[in-house]
């Protein structure tokens, strides 16, 4: 799974690159399974560990090298 560090300038290059639909902006409710759950970070994106497949499509848009391997 991906995570975002705190290098993360939230530009959000890397919620619109992921395929799988797992990464959601700061402050975004995110649902699975039909359960709504509150955002894990409101401060920048943030990457939902059970819908990323490790891809890592995201780390090659971010201009900060703030993506990493958890």
């Amino acid at each position: 799974m991906m995570t975002i560090t705190e290098d993360c300038i939230a530009c959000n290059a890397c919620v619109d690159e992921c395929p799988q639909t797992a990464i959601y902006n700061a402050g975004i409710d995110y649902e699975l399974n039909g359960v709504v759950t509150p955002p894990l970070s409101e401060d920048h994106p943030y990457v939902v560990g059970s819908l990323c497949d490790d891809c890592k499509s995201c780390t090659e848009v971010c201009p900060v090298d703030a993506i990493v391997e958890a």
